[in-house]
């Protein structure tokens, strides 16, 4: 067996044969055509867009119950894309002028968007080349679908096998019969990874080269629990990981627990909150017994269209979260993007989006849309007690005064227009900067509690982009600095009588939740998928063996030491 690396971008495990898609693609040559043929191609090209249409039409009317209204609405964004006089002229106008056949034209125009979205830094632009090479995508498959030479899906259920993640590849009426996806390239935040977390298929994406690692029809295993990709199995252990991946298919059909407190095994208490970003992840949360949300991520419902929402949208929105979660704990991030988002069309982007106008700073730059969404939260949250705001990318004590006083400035404004709103709204920032990890002490007297945002502080600890797959193991280290800060801030949050939440994928990782609790953490804001494997865990241990293996973590002097304590935490 072998076990080949990725990202987890939808959490799960799934069995089954490969079918790999897309890559017939590179085949597509520049082939001409003669006059005459013109309006026979161009004809082939207004069948295949009105195909493609219809498809995308039933696709969202299929999915209406499964999927929240934000996640539909990239439907709806890439059937207006459909219907754009300029994206089907700018096809046809390599086939006029260029003399190329239609399947060769939309290849160029795919390459085009391709090349969008790998340069640009505006967050905008590349959601929107994203969709339309995703729309470009989907018009090549029906040009491609009557010809002999087109591989059809299997019957049955498999595993698409793509370079790049898609939802023209996650979605055909043909074969609906996607169990898990692996992909070249495709990170978090794109399209088809929220599509794919909301519809619960495990994917995997950083994985290069998947036409030389796998075969169209051998059976691999997709473990996106672990980020792993498993090739060339026995027959023996095939049967045996088939038999995990029914377990975990027959238990995504159930809420695992009904109560919202949970305990290790001496009964410490300890909180499990959401971390949702669409209304069908905070729907799973609730079904899960969560205790409420942790954090809930508002970007979706900017980036799925071309329009900014409107305050009513936002507010409808946000109404059905919180009336989702009665009496438990909600709390809204406000939008954490990089300035593209907040300028589009900016003549003067900015060479390093990761630590430019990124979160607070873009919000307070344009304070339209940070009024925009405290607006909304404080509307939506009228008459409800334990909602809050979760304030981004924050480096000092400045931002967290600014946005608390717009806040009430807004709240006033409200009142004075006869407006229901939150009589209060707690306020926290997101330690996610190392600086303000730093900062607590001051941070802490203007906020009410704090989130921790784990991946984002150990990707600046350890200069490591989790999204690239070049330096994931730089990410990856279990590097002893790492949980040395994580001790130290849950010490002095503790002395401070703070509570904090645990958020990012890191804190849902079993093999990190006995330091956690060890080292002082107990709220923890996680995918609902994870719940499982760390309620395992909370049972399997007690605070003081917790404490324990936090001793010892801290005690080890190398990255391969603490590797060798974590390691021997049992999560199964």
């Amino acid at each position: 067996m072998n076990v080949l690396r990725g990202e987890s971008v939808s959490p799960g495990i799934a069995v089954g044969p490969v079918h790999l898609r897309g890559y017939d693609d590179d085949e597509i040559g520049v082939s001409r055509i003669a006059a005459d043929q013109v309006e026979a191609e161009l004809e082939r090209l207004r069948a295949a867009v009105g195909q493609s249409r219809a498809q995308i039409e039933e696709i969202r009317g299929k999915q209406q119950g499964q999927l929240g209204e934000a996640e539909l609405r990239i439907f709806d964004a890439q059937i207006a894309y459909l219907g754009d006089p300029s994206f089907v002229a700018e096809i046809e106008l390599q086939v006029v002028q260029e003399r190329l056949a239609v399947r060769a034209a939309v290849k160029t125009v795919y390459a085009k968007y391709d090349r969008i979205f790998q340069l640009v830094e505006n967050e905008i632009l590349r959601r929107r080349a994203s969709d339309l090479r995703d729309v470009a995508t989907r018009v090549l498959r029906n040009l491609a679908s009557g010809e002999p030479s087109a591989r059809k899906a299997p019957a049955g259920r498999y595993v698409l096998a793509a370079r790049k993640l898609t939802t023209a590849d996650m979605f055909n009426l043909d074969a609906e019969g996607v169990d898990a996806i692996v992909a070249e390239e495709g990170g978090m935040s794109s399209h088809a990874a929220i599509l794919a977390r909301g519809m619960g298929i495990p994917t995997l994406t950083g994985i290069r080269g998947l036409p030389r690692l796998l075969r169209d029809g051998s059976v691999v295993v997709v473990d996106s629990d672990h980020g792993e990709l498993r090739v060339d199995l026995t027959e023996a252990e095939l049967g045996q990981y088939a038999e995990r991946s029914q377990t975990w298919k027959s238990l995504q059909k159930q809420a695992p627990e009904t109560e919202a407190r949970h305990e290790t095994r001496d009964g410490t208490a300890v909180e499990l909150l959401g971390s949702c970003g669409s209304l069908g992840e905070a729907e799973m949360s609730r079904t899960f017994g969560l205790a409420g949300i942790g954090v809930f991520r508002t970007e979706l419902a900017f980036l799925a269209d071309k329009r900014r929402p409107t305050e009513d949208e936002l507010v409808a929105q946000y109404q059905k979260v919180i009336e989702g979660h009665p009496g438990q704990p909600v709390n809204f991030r406000l939008l954490d993007v990089a300035a593209g988002v907040f300028a589009p069309g900016d003549k003067d982007p900015e060479r390093n989006p990761a630590m430019g106008r990124r979160g607070v700073r873009g919000l307070l730059a344009n304070q339209d849309i940070l009024r925009l969404q405290l607006r909304a939260i404080l509307r939506a949250a009228a008459g409800t007690e334990n909602v809050g705001v979760l304030v981004p990318f924050v480096t000092s004590v400045m931002d967290l005064q600014r946005v608390k006083a717009i806040l009430i400035e807004e709240r006033l404004a409200l009142r004075k227009a006869k407006v229901a709103v939150a009589g209060s709204l707690a306020l926290a920032p997101i330690l996610e900067v190392p600086v303000a990890a730093f900062s607590i002490g001051a941070l802490a007297v203007e906020s009410d509690f704090l989130v921790l945002a784990i991946d984002d502080l150990q990707a600046y600890l350890l200069a490591a982009d989790r999204d690239n797959s070049a330096v994931r193991e730089y990410h990856e280290l279990a590097h002893p600095a790492v949980f040395e800060f994580l001790a130290r801030i849950a010490k002095e949050a503790d002395r401070l009588e703070k509570e904090v939440v645990l958020f990012g994928e890191s804190a849902a990782d079993p093999q990190r939740m006995p330091f956690y609790i060890g080292a002082g953490f107990r709220r923890f804001s996680i995918a609902p998928v994870r719940l499982r494997k760390l309620l395992k865990v909370l049972r399997r241990y007690s605070a003081d063996e917790c404490r324990r293996i936090a001793a010892r973590v801290l005690e080890a002097p190398r990255a391969v030491d603490v590797q060798r304590v974590l390691v021997n935490v049992e999560t199964d």
